[in-house]
């Protein structure tokens, strides 16, 4: 389905895209009927404009994307054609009448059966939750019971549960894991009736689309739905409010990890994603601020307040593209995250966006061991808020941190803690701030103004450490001579020839073959650094990214034996004519499978020299995730994929 041609057409032309781009970024005027800004877009960042937008176009020079109005909200909004057309037209004050929607259009969106299928299974995991002869599910209901607002805490749970697209999953199965699977065959059968199909190829139809909606992979040659086993099922919403992955959180005792969200698909980009934008975005504006948490009973708990502006990332670390989706709304961020180790380093990751997106940044001090969700069961949500209005600011926070973790009982820890404070806030781009905190941290110390100001007057900024984007290959700025220092992927012992022969393999494809692996989303959604066995191995990878050519890549490369020697291999080898999509997947998900293997045996062996067993115990769901790969032709676009590489991921930030 999909609107006629006559309506894309009064929509377009009742569009300014000018005006439409400023809804995303401050523009300047370019010239006559021209602005420029910021790219906004996804996967770009830049603080020189580059990024230039006309009545019916766009074109940004850095990114080199381009297109007409509906091409700008696809991208920058994630969404398909239609959608792209519904929300201009809503803009514009245009209401589609009955013949403007026809069906068999050319913009027919082929991401629709996707969005049912996901829904379906939301549909199923909430109807598992509440139901009572569901015994399977009655953990799940007491855990989320107890998290529940107190009054009347069984309505309270349902309405929870209900409102937000909480449920259950399926227990473990000992045998095929399918029951979901089954119950979206035969529901998805009936879908595809009514759209004329065949009903011979249905069955097919089913299995392609469950596969590309993450909801089932095949395992010996049928498909299975185990990832999601024995867990509280959260809906994961795009912005507009339609079903897109889910985020299952474990169940005391259950098996690790905590929370394991879907694979990326064609509708779900894990880095741009945040759950509860969709329900936060209708209140920000009122608001002029946005609550960044960890988890999702987090957002659910700002959710039930007067607060309603809170999101948190899924499973994984906030990302720089979430950040700046964040921006576009507003610049007013409060940070609610908990205060033990993880909760502190996610709050300090954000010093690296502050600037470069005009942050006013806060910071929300919850008591220890206290998270957002706390105050929901214990209903003391006023409270929850009253700690937001009383959030720290940034700076300050990351002051206040450096004299609770510095000793300041002798002069020579006072004057440390001092150069370090004084540092921190020489270093902050607003200078109106300086002298007041210069003398906050004399107040703190028990050092004279007079004397801090002397020695910060000496000091200077902090030298920004060089670094390359490999999404922003500078190719106008000469040859730079310095590579990033990246952390650096941890080999095992004893790296075989055959891994290093397959991440030279690996490497000749982005060198050789790179518009296949793009075309294939292999590059740079699939494919990381920390899939190579070594650290130079790495280091070349990156500089490939990096470069449009192997003369650019080696110059970014200095003095290092190692990773000449790699580059000498790569100019002796051939594109190869043969290669395609799925071969390509293939390789990199044999490269994440030995990558994997590598580090359980590291884990084994440390486990075996200190004779303690605990760190492997919980190892199985790691083994039982390879396997399934190496059965299933190392499909890259897998869940298990996706397991795989959440947990090398935290195993090599350890």
């Amino acid at each position: 389905m999909g609107w006629s041609r006559e309506f894309i057409e009064k929509v377009r032309e009742a569009t300014d895209l000018t005006d439409v781009a400023g809804d995303y970024g401050d523009t300047k005027n370019a010239g006559p009927g021209k602005v420029k800004m910021n790219c906004p877009l996804p996967n770009h960042s830049e603080k020189t404009p580059s990024h230039y937008v006309q009545k019916e176009f766009f074109n940004c020079f850095g990114c080199s994307e381009g297109g007409d109005c509906y091409k700008f909200i696809q991208t920058v909004e994630n969404c398909d054609f239609n959608e792209s057309v519904k929300r201009l037209a809503g803009r514009a004050g245009i209401t589609p009448g009955p013949d403007d929607w026809v069906g068999g259009s050319d913009a027919e969106d082929k991401r629709k059966d996707l969005f049912v299928a996901v829904e379906m299974a939301s549909a199923i995991y909430k109807a598992r939750l509440p139901d009572i002869e569901n015994k399977e599910a009655q953990q799940a209901r007491n855990f989320l019971r107890d998290r529940a607002p107190q009054r009347a805490r069984e309505q309270a749970l349902g309405e929870m549960c209900e409102q937000n697209g909480i449920g259950y999953s399926y227990p473990r199965a000992r045998g095929l894991s399918n029951a979901l699977t089954k119950e979206l065959t035969t529901k998805l059968t009936e879908y595809f009736k009514k759209t004329g199909i065949k009903e011979t190829e249905i069955p097919k139809k089913i299995e392609n689309t469950l596969k590309r909606a993450g909801l089932a992979s095949e395992y010996e040659g049928n498909l299975t739905d185990f990832f999601f086993s024995e867990r509280i099922m959260f809906t994961i919403f795009d912005s507009s409010d339609r079903p897109i992955a889910f985020s299952g959180r474990q169940l005391p005792g259950g098996r690790d990890p905590k929370y394991r969200n879907s694979p990326e698909t064609e509708i779900y980009k894990k880095n741009e994603i945040l759950y509860g934008l969709n329900w936060a975005k209708k209140h920000v504006a009122k608001e002029d601020r946005i609550i960044i948490c960890e988890g999702q009973l987090d957002v659910i708990a700002f959710r039930e307040s007067s607060l309603p502006v809170a999101v948190a990332p899924c499973g994984t670390s906030i990302t720089e593209n979430q950040v700046k989706k964040l921006a576009r709304y507003t610049n007013n961020f409060i940070l609610c995250f908990d205060s033990d180790n993880a909760g502190q380093k996610a709050a300090n990751r954000f010093i690296q966006w502050e600037e470069k997106y005009n942050l006013q940044i806060k910071v929300a001090l919850l008591p220890d061991g206290a998270d957002p969700g706390d105050y929901l069961a214990q209903n003391t949500l006023d409270e929850l808020v009253a700690t937001v209005e009383e959030a720290t600011p940034f700076l300050r926070w990351r002051i206040n941190r450096i004299l609770e973790e510095e000793k300041t009982e002798t002069i020579e820890e006072r004057v440390n803690a001092a150069n370090r404070s004084l540092q921190i806030v020489r270093d902050h781009p607003e200078e109106m701030y300086w002298d007041d905190y210069v003398r906050y941290i004399g107040e703190c110390l028990g050092h004279e103004y007079s004397e801090l100001r002397k020695k910060f007057d000496k000091m200077d900024k902090t030298p920004e450490r060089k670094t390359y984007q490999p999404t922003q290959p500078d190719t106008n700025s000469g040859t730079p001579q310095v590579l990033v220092k990246q952390k650096k992927p941890k080999p095992a012992d004893k790296e075989t020839k055959q891994s290093t022969t397959l991440a030279l393999n690996v490497l000749s494809l982005v060198l050789h073959n790179r518009q296949t692996l793009e075309q294939g989303e292999l590059l740079p959604n699939k494919l990381e650094a920390m899939f190579f066995p070594t650290s130079p191995l790495s280091k070349v990878f990156e500089a490939l990214l990096a470069s449009q050519n192997l003369n650019e890549a080696e110059n970014l490369i200095k003095d290092a034996e190692e990773e000449e020697r790699i580059f000498l291999k790569l100019r002796e080898s051939k594109p190869d004519n043969l290669i395609n999509v799925e071969s390509a997947s293939k390789k990199i998900g044999e490269l994440l499978t030995s990558r994997v293997k590598n580090e359980l045996n590291q884990l084994h062996n440390d486990a075996k020299e200190s004779n303690n067993l605990e760190p492997i115990r919980k190892l199985g769901e790691v083994h039982n995730a390879q396997n399934v790969m190496q059965n299933d032709g190392y499909n890259i676009f897998s869940p298990e994929a996706d397991f795989l590489i959440e947990w090398l991921r935290e195993r090599l930030e350890k």
